[in-house]
């Protein structure tokens, strides 16, 4: 099954999904929401795709999930991010980067997390959405993988709050975006971390989460993809500026 791209809606669907919006907006203070991201879910049907299908095609639901998403997309200005606003000192230590694709054919997103720290929680929340914007904005109805690579991550470092940020980019700020979360080399400290995330996790994101080591990644991407680090063919080492990527920025 290629889960590496979206289907677009059947009409009637985005129609009722878009005349639902547009009475939920009439109980909105303008200061909740972006209009451009109004102005997305009212003309873009791939947009509106995204909130339909994660609400299960339920116009209803995708309403309400829009009016959730865009309150927390105007909170974090999702669509004025820029490598500037996030910090290039940040932008350069490369905790997040694309490189190559899967087997599907997603582009792949990874995030070392072993060399973050709590105390930067807020600037690697930026980071990520403005690699995930990044991304969305470029390659529109399109869907990628995530990997959390783990390795090196202790009790110190780890972050509960950080991890259900990122359950919550995928679930609103960016919802239908993930075609598969590959969490990587998770090491045995965490194993009960893990256990009260994987709770928090609905039953679509548990059906595409994964836990994996090197010797079972290949799975889903294959060597000529993966960074030598992981195992793979692929000679890599993240710079910037420029990215080190082919996606339009």
């Amino acid at each position: 099954m290629d889960n590496s791209k979206i289907d677009i809606v059947d009409k009637d669907k985005l129609d009722e999904a878009r005349l639902g919006f547009q009475t939920a907006l009439k109980e909105l203070s303008s200061a909740d929401y972006d209009q451009r991201d109004v102005d997305s879910f009212m003309n873009d049907d791939m947009f509106t795709s995204y909130y339909c299908l994660w609400a299960k095609t339920i116009p209803a639901e995708a309403v309400k999930l829009a009016v959730k998403s865009f309150k927390l997309r105007k909170v974090n200005g999702i669509h004025d991010l820029t490598p500037e606003s996030v910090g290039m000192d940040t932008m350069k230590k490369g905790y997040v980067f694309l490189l190559g694709r899967d087997l599907n054919g997603s582009r792949v997103l990874h995030m070392r997390t072993g060399s973050m720290q709590k105390k930067d929680k807020e600037v690697n929340q930026k980071l990520l959405l403005y690699w995930l914007a990044r991304i969305h904005k470029a390659e529109p109805g399109k869907r990628i993988t995530f990997i959390m690579d783990t390795t090196g991550t202790g009790l110190m470092n780890s972050d509960m709050s950080f991890v259900t940020f990122i359950i919550d980019c995928f679930a609103t700020y960016f919802p239908g975006l993930l075609a598969r979360n590959i969490v990587y080399n998770l090491p045995g400290v965490l194993n009960a971390m893990w256990k009260l995330v994987s709770k928090m996790l609905s039953p679509e994101q548990r059906e595409v989460t994964i836990l994996c080591g090197k010797s079972e990644i290949t799975k889903y991407i294959d060597l000529d993809n993966l960074p030598e680090e992981m195992g793979g063919k692929k000679t890599f080492q993240y710079s910037y500026p420029p990215f080190p990527d082919d996606i339009a920025s």
